[in-house]
């Protein structure tokens, strides 16, 4: 899946988006996204997903523990 892209639309605009990689959390049993924004090199993205869930729809990670936790997953796979 890492160099795939995929299009989300935010407030109206078609933003197409490549993958950086994806993580599995044992801890939490959820699958998450990280990527960029086309024209937006400066920040990364990630997002929670059901790999069944065929609309393929993206929720936002908001809890300050989960984020914790997966930046120090994508430090260690540096």
């Amino acid at each position: 899946m890492e160099g795939e892209t995929f299009t989300i639309n935010e407030n109206g605009i078609d933003l197409t988006c490549t993958i950086l990689t994806n993580i599995y959390s044992e801890t939490r049993d959820k699958y998450y996204v990280v990527y960029e924004v086309e024209d937006d090199d400066t920040n990364i993205y990630v997002s929670s997903y059901d790999p069944l869930d065929e609309s393929g729809s993206l929720e936002d990670v908001i809890d300050e523990e989960e984020l914790s936790e997966l930046k120090k997953t994508l430090e260690e796979m540096e």
